[in-house]
């Protein structure tokens, strides 16, 4: 890389140099003590995580509120609704809520693969044609047979030269040797982001790379999209001058203490998020017996997954006739679970106080309301949908 670059990446704060291979005093005491914390909370989200009434419903909110904040920018945040919105009607047009399907995408379906391998060049290849509309990144051979090759487009025309820099790579995040795991992940992600510093897509990439690489060996954690976009925006000076330091001195202790204690962050961000989800379901169910709507309990797993849908959607995903779903729907909304919005002929069910949460900075919502008239229910178990009006 030229001067002028190394240059320029230092005085944005990026990293211009892959990490040394064996750098002096890389375990030292206090990183040392900043893994032992990040693997106790690891340890601590793997146990709250297994006894999730529905991890993998869990998982996909934790990587739609991860991607909201990798994706969104300050100025023009992607309202959670909007976003839930699309999955029923998709828009297209929107760049912005398609790179932030597209993130959620990344994480869920390249995360089954990344514990049983190492990081490698098919990864980045992977993650990024998950975001062929921004034509960033990636070129592949015209043989089908051949490896594909990950090729940054600002250096297209030294890309023999980057081959062999990502093969070097690739080597350095296989060969894992004695070092901590936490501390060869953080390592990995840096010298990826030194192979081209100045690739404004970078970041991005990065950020999935770490996600999936807390899922290798060694480390174990049960799902992608920890809560790393939060920490990292809750962080005022984002680890600049660590970098910088690592950058001059070649000494990477600063750093990947500031990056460990990042990832702690992470995590109990990731565990308020989750406990928080959790309260809400409990307190639903609870709500809806004290109510009568006993029978209605069973599907809020369904609006957990599913924070907003019609009729028709409903209906597919429980299993029930279509009569049978609205009135269900309607008594959820009738009961302020659900917010019912009219949209030409389509009536949107948005689960509201799970937007609010997964909105909120301190992931609140709000009580529930326990003045509601008694009513009977449009839907009853064992009835098929229709009950009698109550008379006046």
């Amino acid at each position: 890389m030229e001067l002028q670059g190394l240059r320029q990446a230092a005085s944005q704060g990026t990293i211009s140099l892959p990490p040394p291979r064996d750098s002096e005093r890389l375990e030292d005491i206090p990183v040392l003590k900043s893994c032992l914390t990040l693997a106790r909370g690891i340890s601590e989200f793997r146990e709250v995580f297994a006894t999730s009434p529905f991890p993998l419903t869990m998982g996909k909110l934790m990587a739609i509120v991860e991607a909201k904040e990798q994706i969104g920018k300050r100025e023009t945040a992607i309202p959670l609704k909007d976003y839930f919105y699309s999955t029923i009607v998709p828009t297209p047009s929107n760049t912005d809520m398609l790179r932030m399907e597209n993130y959620v995408n990344a994480c869920i379906q390249l995360g089954p693969s990344a514990g049983a391998t190492y990081l490698s060049s098919k990864t980045i290849v992977d993650i990024a044609n998950f975001f062929i509309q921004d034509r960033i990144a990636w070129r592949s051979s015209e043989d089908p047979l051949s490896e594909k090759l990950f090729l940054p487009e600002e250096e297209i025309m030294f890309g023999t030269k980057l081959k062999k820099q990502i093969a070097s790579w690739e080597m350095y995040s296989k060969d894992q040797s004695d070092m901590d795991p936490y501390v060869h992940l953080i390592l990995t992600v840096l010298f990826f982001v030194a192979l081209s510093p100045l690739n404004k897509h970078n970041e991005r990439t990065s950020q999935i790379l770490y996600q999936l690489g807390l899922m290798q060996r060694g480390i174990n954690c049960p799902y992608p999209c920890i809560q790393l976009g939060k920490a990292l925006n809750t962080n005022a000076h984002f680890g600049i001058e660590e970098r910088l330091f690592g950058l001059r001195t070649r000494q990477w202790s600063p750093y990947l203490k500031y990056a460990l204690n990042n990832l702690t962050r992470a995590v109990n961000f990731s565990l308020d998020l989750i406990r928080s989800i959790e309260r809400l379901y409990f307190q639903s169910k609870n709500y809806l017996e004290e109510i009568g709507l006993v029978s209605h309990t069973a599907f809020l797993p369904a609006i957990f997954e599913c924070p907003a849908s019609r009729t028709g959607e409903f209906s597919s995903m429980t299993g029930t006739r279509r009569q049978v779903a609205s009135h269900i729907l309607n008594d959820l909304t009738r009961a302020d679970i659900l917010e019912r919005i009219e949209d030409g002929r389509d009536k949107i069910f948005f689960h509201k106080r799970l937007i609010e949460l997964l909105e909120s900075k301190e992931y609140l919502f709000q009580p529930f309301k326990h003045d509601i008239d008694p009513f009977v229910p449009l839907y009853q178990k064992g009835t098929p949908g229709r009950v009698k009006k109550i008379l006046d």
